[in-house]
């Protein structure tokens, strides 16, 4: 579905200055991803219409379902009943039931926190990529610019990946952690080397967030919100460097700093 076929126009009332005003508003429309994984349901979740493929090969990818693209046979959209079906290889079928067979701690989105994706993603960063400040702050004004649909609703978050100069792609949902397992869904499924890029997003950098973007190998990710403490601490341990309140001439840098360089001496 095209991005502007998920905009809907109706009325509403305005108060402006203690009076009313009757005016049209954009809203975002949403509806119910199925996924199903060998023919058999497996996760459903809401979502902004869009690349439903990158949405569901993304959560097994963030889940730890799928570790890469020959885990998936197949993979097939039907847009008519919103389904998306996945043919997994016999080692990502043991994956998913190990998945579903354990106790595992939900996070906000529903899916499970990650307990500790260190010990095979950290190695994928490379401490010599840096960037600059004024990157820091291009990267972030390119990424808002991007936010069409955003500025339209408000209704919407977005994930970037992004060189140092430009945005390469660029994802929105209604859900945080739906635009980052788009992110994560396209890296996989076009087989996106991510140790020279960076990650943009809209929202805070929860412990999930940062889990996500850790798995995908990522070594810089920017906001312009703020992280949380266990966020912090994972991304330290795994090598990733976090940039947050990115906005207007400012921003933060809570861990390996040393990727963004600047005249200031540290």
């Amino acid at each position: 579905m095209n991005s502007r076929q998920l905009i809907k126009q109706v009325d509403i009332t305005r108060i402006k200055d203690n009076k009313e005003i009757l005016m049209k508003d954009d809203i975002i429309d949403e509806d119910i991803l199925e996924i199903f994984i060998n023919k058999k349901k497996a996760f459903q979740m809401v979502f902004s219409m869009t690349h439903p493929k990158a949405l569901a090969v993304g959560f097994l990818f963030t889940q730890g379902i799928i570790y890469e693209k020959t885990d998936i046979k197949t993979i097939k959209f039907l847009k008519e009943k919103n389904q998306c079906h996945v043919r997994l290889s016999s080692l990502a079928q043991d994956r998913l039931d190990k998945f579903k067979k354990e106790h595992q701690i939900k996070g906000s989105s529903g899916g499970t926190l990650l307990q500790n994706p260190t010990d095979l993603f950290a190695s994928a960063h490379k401490d010599h990529f840096s960037i600059t400040c004024g990157q820091v702050l291009d990267l972030i004004q390119l990424h808002w610019d991007h936010s069409e649909l955003f500025q339209k609703t408000g209704a919407l978050h977005s994930a970037g990946l992004c060189t140092p100069s430009t945005i390469l792609s660029y994802y929105e949902d209604i859900g945080r952690h739906n635009a980052l397992d788009k992110l994560a869904g396209d890296i996989l499924l076009n087989e996106i080397d991510t140790q020279d890029k960076i990650a943009t997003v809209s929202c805070r950098m929860s412990l999930e967030i940062i889990g996500k973007i850790v798995k995908t190998g990522i070594p810089i990710v920017i906001s312009n919100a703020a992280p949380t403490l266990s966020a912090i601490k994972l991304a330290d341990k795994a090598g990733l460097t976090i940039v947050g309140f990115a906005r207007n001439n400012r921003f933060n840098i809570y861990t390996h700093e040393k990727r963004i360089k600047s005249s200031v001496n540290r």
